[in-house]
């Protein structure tokens, strides 16, 4: 092939922090290569496929395995690598990420689309190329008379021990030089107030692993022990609570069974802050195997924890993490499978009706890099993840980065981005933990003495994730206003939401559900003997973080006891049931064939617009639509009797259409049991 030469104005070595849009082509297949390092169990590691892509690495001048590497067998053999773009085009610049090592790019050759070489830089005749990593851009005295279809790397050593990584390789028209850029997220803080938690949460042993609750009151975290002489001694689960004014208190050990005399840690804690969630599988004799298990809370005292069952669940790391969704039904793990694309990478699994989990599936190459993925948080939004690790360009060693999930699969995501200067450091940055406000983050990172602690960052608004709410609360009985273990259901209006139910324990406290904004829900209570009082939440005009204290009621099956079906209210004029009001209507059926001597009056009521008359009639309307709905389910006639009252008793005034929505009621008296 006749080789041609062209005229360089200038090399230049670049890198920067700045995420300014460059119109760079990036290699996107490897035609040919002299050979490749190879790592032992990291199979993806250094391959010539990793030069694909924009940089993976590159500000950073580190060694990685999500460069590719030539394995310089020997002192004098000459190694290349040729790609080729997804487009052709005539070009002006050459960028080639060198991320790490002092051999030197000897020569680059560009080929047309007929496959001819025309050399547009060597190393003799010009400026060297770098001796550390940086982005080596070649920028031509003019663009090229052909359109490039693929580029050739030259790399030659001087000595034994010399060697070189390569990140990237991309083409561009550009004439000023390609930078090395890092996705930092557009709503990334410029400045976070961070503050270490101080000695009543760390100590001069390591604390890391934060789980903030939901609510943020209370912390758990993991301690490692360290003796005099610097080695491990004891691992051990602890736990701190804000006190009244909003100081963390003296931290203490959470006790067994959580903490034996192994290694303990905790991953996460549900929204109601009664399951746990532990490394380890835990055996009677005290003994602890490799695997997960759940704690249950109740009264206070935790349970001997019980193994979570995943199908096919295996780890081929010593090391792995978990988090759990605000409605405990999904969980996300940091581990090492066979199909892993490097190192830990993140998978997900779903809850059974059994309450095993599904078998863990890969989150796709979007998240996943040949770096580890670590310390996975999902915010309780469901939608934004964040994780820990140095497979994306960064500020130093492990970084923080989220990703916003893209559909209801879980194995598709946005792109990660950097959360900053502001967030990472220069050191080991994970354990990224939120409660359910997002005003504040909970983070492990190096305290300057080259130990983890635990510190807090205040989040600027722009910086949260997506607002939610949390509703709170006991569940009372009518009657004497005590409280009664059941089962709350909560049910989505919008049918495209879940249905969620947790089980209320009044030893344990409130009950605590996480809803997203721009929703209305129902909330039922459940229990044999009682007959649950729907709670509407509409929180489809809310659009900052809330927290709403409200009480459900059970009304105890006993005859005169009285309540307010407040499913069954009607537009004015109207006496047409609504799909709310049915779903009441169905538990009462079930109640009603559960005890089959239950009778039931049912009274009617309306607002006091229009007629007299015809607003007596209409409150009898809605009560007969009420009996007709329950014994076309099989319930017998005679069990049911109704009675109008138009607008002659009403609960609130009439001065607004809300009150007036009040007052267009159905009540009923258990009459007979």
């Amino acid at each position: 092939m006749k080789s041609k030469s062209l005229a360089i104005l200038l090399l230049l070595y670049s890198f920067s922090f700045s995420i300014t849009a460059q119109q760079v082509f990036w290699a996107s297949k490897v035609l040919e290569f002299s050979s490749e390092n190879i790592v032992p169990f990291q199979p993806s590691a250094n391959r010539a496929n990793q030069i694909l892509g924009k940089p993976n690495v590159l500000p950073q001048f580190v060694a990685s395995g999500l460069a590719w590497q030539p394995a310089f067998k020997t002192l004098d053999s000459d190694e290349f690598i040729k790609v080729s773009f997804d487009t052709t085009l005539v070009i002006q610049q050459i960028s080639i990420a060198k991320n790490f090592g002092e051999a030197t790019i000897e020569k680059v050759i560009a080929f047309d689309s007929l496959m001819q070489s025309h050399v547009l830089f060597q190393e003799k005749d010009s400026l060297k190329a770098p001796e550390k990593g940086e982005m080596f851009n070649i920028i031509l005295s003019e663009k090229t008379s052909f359109k490039v279809f693929a580029i050739g790397v030259f790399i030659s050593k001087r000595k034994h021990n010399e060697l070189i990584q390569l990140d990237a390789i991309g083409i561009s028209t550009l004439d000023n030089p390609v930078q090395a850029n890092i996705h930092v997220a557009k709503d990334a803080p410029t400045a976070v107030i961070r503050e270490n938690l101080g000695k009543e949460v760390n100590s001069r042993h390591q604390e890391f692993a934060p789980v903030i609750s939901s609510d943020g009151n209370t912390l758990y975290f993991t301690r490692n022990y360290l003796s005099l002489f610097g080695k491990q001694k004891d691992q051990d689960v602890w736990l701190s609570k804000l006190n009244e004014s909003k100081e963390w208190t003296k931290a203490k050990n959470i006790g067994v069974p959580i903490n034996t005399k192994d290694k303990n840690a905790v991953f996460a804690i549900s929204t109601d802050g009664t399951e746990m969630l532990l490394m380890n599988k835990y055996h009677k004799n005290g003994r602890l195997s490799s695997g997960i298990s759940h704690s249950f809370k109740n009264g206070g005292t935790w349970a001997f924890p019980e193994e979570v069952k995943i199908d096919n669940y295996y780890n081929q790391s010593q090391n792995a993490e978990f988090t759990l969704s605000a409605d405990g039904n999904t969980m996300i793990m940091s581990i090492q499978r066979k199909n892993t694309v490097g190192k830990r990478d993140l998978y997900v699994s779903f809850k059974k009706s059994n309450s095993t989990w599904t078998e863990p599936k890969s989150l796709g190459n979007t998240i996943n890099s040949i770096e580890h993925e670590m310390t996975p948080f999902i915010a309780a939004d469901t939608k934004t993840l964040y994780f820990s690790t140095r497979g994306f360009p960064g500020f130093g060693d492990n970084d923080i980065f989220k990703s916003q999930r893209l559909d209801d699969t879980w194995t598709n995501w946005s792109e990660p981005e950097n959360l900053g200067e502001a967030i990472n450091t220069p050191y080991w940055d994970g354990y990224f933990t939120l409660p359910a406000s997002g005003e504040f983050a909970y983070v492990c990172s190096y305290n300057g003495n080259n130990k983890e602690d635990i510190f807090k960052l205040t989040l600027p608004k722009n910086a949260q994730p997506q607002p939610v709410a949390i509703i709170l609360g006991n569940v009372l009985s009518t009657t004497d206003k005590q409280s009664i273990a059941c089962i709350i259901m909560m049910i989505p209006r919008n049918a495209t939401l879940k249905s969620e139910q947790k089980k209320y324990e009044p030893a344990n406290g409130n009950f605590k559900f996480i809803l997203p904004l721009h929703e209305a829900v129902d909330f039922v209570p459940v229990a044999r003997g009682y007959l649950g009082i729907s709670e509407t939440i509409d929180l489809t005009n809310v659009k900052s973080y809330r927290e709403i204290n409200k009480d459900l009621y059970l009304l105890p099956l006993e005859i005169g006891n009285k309540g307010i079906l407040n499913s069954l209210t009607f537009q004015q004029g109207d006496a047409k049931l609504q799909a709310s009001a049915m779903r009441d209507l169905d538990r009462i059926i079930q109640v009603m064939n559960e005890f089959p001597d239950l009778e039931i009056l049912f009274e009617g009521h309306s607002d006091n617009q229009g007629d007299f008359q015809l607003n007596l009639q209409l409150s009898e309307d809605r009560v007969n639509a009420v009996k007709k709905y329950i014994t076309s389910q099989g319930i017998a006639p005679n069990r049911i009797t109704t009675k109008g009252w138009g607008q002659t008793r009403p609960l609130a005034s009439n001065a607004t259409e809300e009150r007036r929505r009040l007052n267009r009621r159905v009540e009923f008296t258990i009459t007979k049991k």
